[in-house]
């Protein structure tokens, strides 16, 4: 036995009447494919609807709905010519409605369904087959699409929706050919006088995009606090006009203070501060606020455990169109490793200056020209220069000419590598123009990052008189 349902009519017509695909396509202006989906059991608008039906010449009503509905159509309005006037009308407004349920489901994506559980039938919408990869048409054909591993979880979110009051949401995943595709499904139970479930009554909707976002958002957030934790760097954000603040984790760690345990007001920012530098600080956050001027602070914290920190921080103040100032967003970072390097390293400058200033020998660094860049003072008493004037010259203007050939070629060994240092006797000129014997021992100092060459380290000792 033949269905009877608006494809196999429409099919039927377009056989009986020799009518084409194509014919009916250039006729309502739409493409054969979409004739061709009619024939199949697609959903058509009503405003097509009635177009298709004056082309072919049948009745709309009876070939959308067959002929039980012109029956029952003539039936009711037999004794009173009104209701058949306003059965059609009915009639109408539940095919335009139709159309329009249609076109939101298209434009949205959201597939409905109806899962009656008590005969466990399943009715979806047409638009299916976006959601799912296919049509379907029972609970086979479900389970048959969700993915392995969420199929247990699920199975228990419907158990236990069944004895829920309110609307129920879960999220799972379903397996399109290769690809994973995440779902979202709201439902409501339906249930008959005695309360009992009959069918329920749900929406469904593709959140893939969402839920990939939401990944990236969540390894974004992660690789953040991550750089945040090995930089010491914390962010922060202050509503001027509630007062209200929000903190990173990284800069509650910053502080002493274990991440979001209590909500970080001003006050207890301001009160962390040490007390010689906390009128600074409030003093650069009115400036920020009322003069718009830069923020960037260094001030030093009392940490709850007694130790102290010293703090780089920045921020940034906006202001709504009347200029009033709005919020405050910046950023802290914990640079005590660095001032105690630089604290280290202005000591060990000073042990070196000391060291070099009152060393026994003459100590020099030459530039790799021959430049004097910088002399003790013992080497400016051996040359007769001081510092200033010995950096005019180059060590080959002050070197007696017979003894500068040698000097050259070992620096050439030096510079290429062939030796690590050399040692050599040779005579310097004086400012006076006496002639000095000297021991000189030379090594090259090469740049930290880059290996190359810097600059010379030369010891010179003085060793014969001084000739006239």
């Amino acid at each position: 036995m033949t269905e009877d349902t608006f494809s196999t009519r429409l099919k039927g017509v377009l056989d009986a009447k020799r009518i084409m695909l194509k014919q009916v396509a250039e006729a309502l202006s739409v493409s054969p494919s979409a004739v061709h989906k009619w024939t199949r059991g697609g959903e058509i608008e009503y405003e097509r609807l009635l177009a298709l039906a004056r082309f072919i010449g049948v009745n709309w009503l009876w070939l959308r709905y067959g002929e039980q509905a012109i029956a029952d159509l003539e039936a009711s309005s037999a004794t009173d010519p009104h209701i058949k006037e306003l059965r059609q009308k009915h009639l109408a407004e539940i095919m335009e409605n139709e159309a329009r349920m249609k076109f939101a489901q298209e434009v949205s994506g959201i597939v409905t369904w109806e899962w009656n559980v008590l005969t466990d039938a399943l009715n979806y919408s047409s638009n299916d087959e976006h959601l799912f990869g296919r049509h379907i048409r029972n609970m086979d054909d479900f389970w048959a699409c969700v993915h392995p591993d969420d199929m247990a979880r699920l199975r228990e979110v419907l158990q236990r929706s069944l004895s829920a009051q309110e609307m129920h949401e879960w999220e799972f995943r379903v397996v399109v050919d290769d690809d994973t595709r995440w779902i979202s499904s709201r439902a409501t139970l339906v249930r008959d006088i005695e309360q009992r479930p009959v069918k329920m009554i749900g929406v469904s909707l593709d959140i893939t995009e969402r839920r990939r976002a939401e990944a990236a958002l969540r390894q974004n957030e992660a690789l953040l606090a991550k750089a945040q934790q090995i930089a010491h760097l914390g962010g922060w954000y202050w509503n001027i006009q509630t007062d209200d603040c929000s903190w990173t984790d990284e800069a509650y760690r910053i502080f002493g203070w274990a991440p979001q345990a209590f909500k970080v007001t001003m006050e207890r920012y301001l009160a962390s501060i040490v007390e010689e530098d906390r009128e600074r600080i409030q003093e650069a956050i009115r400036t920020a606020i009322v003069d718009r001027q830069p923020y960037r602070v260094e001030y030093a914290i009392a940490l709850p455990d007694g130790s102290r920190r010293e703090i780089r921080e920045e921020g940034e103040v906006s202001f709504d169109e009347n200029g009033r100032a709005l919020t405050m967003i910046g950023a802290s970072q914990d640079i005590t490793g660095q001032k105690l390097a630089e604290l280290a390293y202005r000591e060990s400058e000073e042990r070196f200056r000391a060291i070099f200033e009152q060393a026994a020998v003459g100590i020099a660094h030459i530039g790799l020209d021959g430049r004097w860049l910088r002399a003790n003072r013992k080497l400016c008493d051996i040359l007769g220069y001081d510092n200033d004037a010995l950096a005019e010259h180059t060590f080959q203007e002050l070197t007696v000419a017979d003894d500068l050939d040698q000097n050259l070629a070992l620096l050439d060994s030096l510079l290429a590598g062939r030796i690590d240092t050399y040692t050599l006797e040779k005579r310097f000129v004086r400012k006076n123009g006496d002639i000095v014997w000297t021991k000189v021992t030379t090594s090259l100092s090469r740049h930290p990052a880059t290996g190359k060459p810097a600059h010379l380290i030369t010891i010179v000792e003085e060793t014969g008189a001084r000739a006239g």
